[in-house]
């Protein structure tokens, strides 16, 4: 394996928006916190903490950030890597992507050592790097979108986006929507990947990581600003998704920023 991998954290402010664009050089992109829409070829992809994505060279596509902004980490791949990609089947050329909990995982381990800057930092972030091009060969082609959503689909996963933390309800939806409950939670799924309740949690997750990493509000006025009932649901609902309760979190965040870092 080379001995210099490139890689960058990339923060973007909640409502962004980013136009049509495209790359010299292909990139993996892992979102370790935040949300947002990527427009890519004929479909939409709607991505929350733990999507992984592959972009080749020249492929345009857009994004745009929801309400609680996001975190990347991008990765320039090694040439083996993507041999070994394409040995293992992954489609490539389609610009793959997929989400599981090992991505959440590996995500904050890989964040966690380059903020250690020892000497050991280096190969830790290395075999990281491996586990992760590992486990997205296994997965990348689960990640395949189910095409462009219709325009009202897109209306509740933009309202979702934009009041995550308020009371939603099913009903609430239909009526954007302008559809059935049933129909509505079974086309979001198909199309996004994940439940309208779960897809709306995570949104609320990270608005609260966000508000932990920039606020010194307290955890309780957090959670509720964040649309939690209580500190305690709060922090129940956090440590499943991050591993840390949110007092931890807010602990470690001045070492989890860390400029592009040559290894």
């Amino acid at each position: 394996m080379p001995s210099h991998t490139e890689l960058q954290i990339r923060h973007y402010l909640a409502g962004t928006v980013m136009g049509p664009h495209a790359h010299e050089a292909a990139c993996l992109s892992l979102l370790v916190c935040g949300a947002f829409i990527e427009r890519i070829g004929a479909g939409e992809r709607a991505y929350t903490r733990g999507q992984i994505a592959y972009l080749p060279v020249g492929v345009v596509h857009s994004q745009r950030f929801g309400a609680t902004g996001a975190k990347q980490i991008i990765i320039r791949p090694h040439s083996d890597w993507l041999e070994y990609l394409s040995d293992c089947k992954t489609p490539l050329a389609d610009a793959p992507h997929a989400n599981a909990p090992i991505f959440r995982e590996l995500g904050d381990r890989l964040l966690r050592e380059l903020a250690n800057a020892d000497s050991l930092a280096a190969i830790a972030c290395e075999g990281i790097l491996l586990e992760l091009v590992a486990a997205f060969a296994r997965r990348a082609g689960s990640g395949k979108s189910a095409g462009k959503p219709p325009s009202w689909l897109s209306a509740v996963r933009d309202y979702l986006l934009q009041h995550a933390c308020a009371p939603l309800c099913m009903p609430q939806l239909a009526r954007v929507a302008g559809r059935h409950e049933i129909h509505i939670a079974r086309e979001f799924r198909r199309f996004f990947g994940v439940p309208v309740g779960e897809f709306a949690r995570r949104l609320r997750i990270d608005q609260a990581a966000r508000l932990l990493a920039r606020s010194s509000a307290s955890i309780s006025d957090i959670a509720l600003e964040s649309g939690f009932s209580s500190h305690s649901h709060l922090c129940r609902e956090f440590k499943a998704r991050f591993g840390v309760t949110p007092s931890t979190y807010r602990c470690d965040r001045d070492r989890e920023a860390a400029p592009q870092i040559p290894m």
